[in-house]
């Protein structure tokens, strides 16, 4: 029963960043079509290997930015410059997923449609 409680917390969460978190769901749109295209050119194995760690590195970090924006906004209504550091941290961490992603996405794919 604990197991079962553990995935129904994170398929909560899942749920909770899909209904609050349009930036989350503006990066699945961009993951989902990734792997459309990537079914369009026929990716060779490695290929999606690059391209589905990529999506999922840019899902992941998002949802950990919104889980530290929420705990700032928890602690504190005012303006911090921590509260800030920590928010813009946060958002340099997607940031960077998602340039990687994009690296990723021209170095598979340019290939397949020159």
């Amino acid at each position: 029963m604990r197991l079962f409680n553990r995935f129904k917390f994170a398929f909560m969460g899942l749920s909770w960043l899909m209904r609050k978190d349009t930036h989350f769901i503006v990066h699945l749109m961009f993951g989902v079509l990734a792997i459309i295209l990537g079914m369009v050119v026929d990716l060779d194995r490695t290929g999606w290997l690059f391209i589905i760690s990529a999506v999922f590195l840019v899902l992941v970090t998002e949802a950990f930015n919104t889980a530290v924006e929420a705990a700032v906004d928890l602690t504190t209504d005012k303006y911090h410059p921590m509260a800030k550091a920590a928010k813009d941290a946060g958002a340099a961490g997607v940031l960077l997923a998602a340039f990687y992603a994009a690296i990723i996405g021209l170095l598979v794919f340019i290939p397949y449609l020159l």
